[in-house]
């Protein structure tokens, strides 16, 4: 009973009586799973003020009767930043399909160009820019998207001083779409601070104009250095409330499985299928996943574990912009086992991997990373991607195999083995192994009635002390 004591002393407004370790197990993962409604991280009217919203309206171009947009793919044709791993037509793809993740925008035009490098301040040559002025006037384009990470401010402004129409970057266009899908409290606040140095950008910009107002720049200044301040305090608590939240797992000692992977590659939908859990909808959209949300299951060998969604990755994106949900995404850092989720179908399958890959190396310690290949019930052969695990999340195709690899990698990984001890009936030996190790079944012993045969997942130490306490 000493975990529920523990739990009960966490909560202290709860009484918990129960008979059964089984469970006890699922209460600290119901427990463990919860989300509270007023986490005391920072209240919904902290984050509206009416004064930031109309600057932030301003600064990121918000519009809420949307855009018809020309989508701009610019492309390093040679030279070491030449991208190899894919072409500027599947760039171009992605960057329509960003767009689209938008409420009432719509694309009418896109192209590709390509450039020598992304850093002049003039951005485009004068025959690019001048071929670009042409179609933004021939299909009524009310808005530009240049598909690059972040433009520098004097590349935004002569673009939009030549073209006459809002210019929009990965950055702004993600930022929006983060807007757009943030509903709990913490992905809001992660949001919110995610948009300030965009914020700052377009300040300093209008403070280096000489005909800005010196005081209206100072006023919006003042604004922002507030602002930031009061999110900034407010991440600090949302990273010790994860800490903390950790560190009751670790107490309870359950076992996580994070699941990784790019935006819309089926995350949601795999976990939806390992878990059976029926209150989970996924949605086929980017960043449909803004927060790190943990799902029960159970694997075949009847232990319990947690399964971590995880907010989506996407390439050509700044650091600052994806730094605030790092927060979070330490749920998934510090689990025991990944799952590295990959959309077989996708043409671009390749570099989305290889972006993942990179990303997380740079994040996680050692644990073992299963990677998975998604969607194969649309492929048109079956064979999976090579060095992967194919499955299909809405036909279950694969699942079961897939459950297996996961429980054979998390027993390795927590140091834990499946085995079957013959002990008394209602023994100490019995009331040991039920508080200290995961019991998975007990069968009544059909050579004799007084003792019982019990599968638990114990670690070798919890083994190491079982034999001492025998001998005591």
């Amino acid at each position: 009973m000493f975990a529920i004591r523990k739990l009960s002393q966490i909560t202290k407004n709860c009484v918990i009586r129960l008979s059964s370790p089984r469970k006890e197990s699922c209460l600290a993962l119901q427990f463990l799973t919860s989300r509270s409604k007023h986490n005391g991280i920072l209240k919904d009217d902290d984050l509206r003020d009416e004064e930031y919203e109309n600057l932030s309206s301003e600064y990121l171009g918000l519009s809420s009767g949307g855009h018809n947009a020309l989508v701009l793919q610019p492309y390093i044709k040679w030279g070491p930043d030449k991208k190899t791993n894919t072409t500027p037509e599947l760039q171009l793809e992605e960057a329509v399909t960003l767009l689209k993740t938008l409420p009432n925008w719509s694309v009418v035009d896109k192209m590709c160009v390509s450039l020598m490098t992304l850093e002049k301040s003039k951005l485009l040559g004068i025959g690019n820019l001048e071929s670009l002025k042409k179609r933004v006037r021939s299909n009524k384009v009310t808005a530009v998207f240049v598909s690059t990470d972040l433009l520098k401010p004097i590349q935004m402004q002569e673009l939009e001083h030549a073209l006459r129409v809002p210019v929009y970057d990965r950055y702004s266009i993600v930022v929006q779409i983060f807007r757009a899908h943030a509903k709990s409290q913490e992905a809001k606040l992660q949001v919110a601070i995610a948009e300030i140095p965009y914020m700052w950008t377009k300040l300093n910009l209008i403070k280096d104009n000489r005909t800005a107002q010196v005081g209206l720049v100072e006023c919006r200044r003042k604004l922002l250095m507030g602002r930031e301040a009061k999110l900034k305090n407010a991440l600090k608590k949302l990273k010790a409330q994860r800490e903390l939240l950790r560190s009751k797992r670790k107490t309870h000692k359950i076992p996580t499985v994070a699941v990784v992977g790019y935006t819309n590659a089926g995350k949601t939908s795999l976990i939806k299928a390992l878990t059976g859990d029926k209150t989970l909808e996924p949605k086929n959209c980017l960043f449909a996943t803004l927060d790190v949300t943990l799902h029960r299951g159970e694997l075949p060998s009847r232990l319990k574990v947690l399964f971590v969604d995880t907010i989506g990755f996407i390439q050509d994106v700044p650091s600052t912009l994806i730094e605030p949900f790092i927060a979070t995404l330490e749920d998934a850092i510090n689990a025991d086992v990944i799952l590295h989720v990959n959309d077989a179908t996708h043409p671009d399958r390749r570099a989305q991997m290889e972006h993942v890959d990179e990303t997380i190396k740079s994040l996680i310690k050692d644990q073992p990373v299963i990677n998975v290949a998604n969607k194969i019930d649309l492929l048109k052969e079956d064979n999976p991607p090579v060095g992967m695990l194919g499955v299909s999340a809405t036909q279950l195709t694969g699942i079961d195999i897939l459950r297996e690899q996961i429980d054979k990698e998390l027993l390795k990984a927590t140091g834990r083995s499946v085995i079957r001890m013959r002990v008394q009936a209602g023994s100490q030996a019995a009331a040991w192994l039920y508080k200290e190790t995961a019991v998975t079944n007990v069968e009544a012993d059909p050579k004799n009635a007084q003792y019982v045969l019990m599968d638990v997942i114990a670690t070798e130490l919890q083994l190491k002390m079982f034999k001492k306490f025998l001998k005591q």
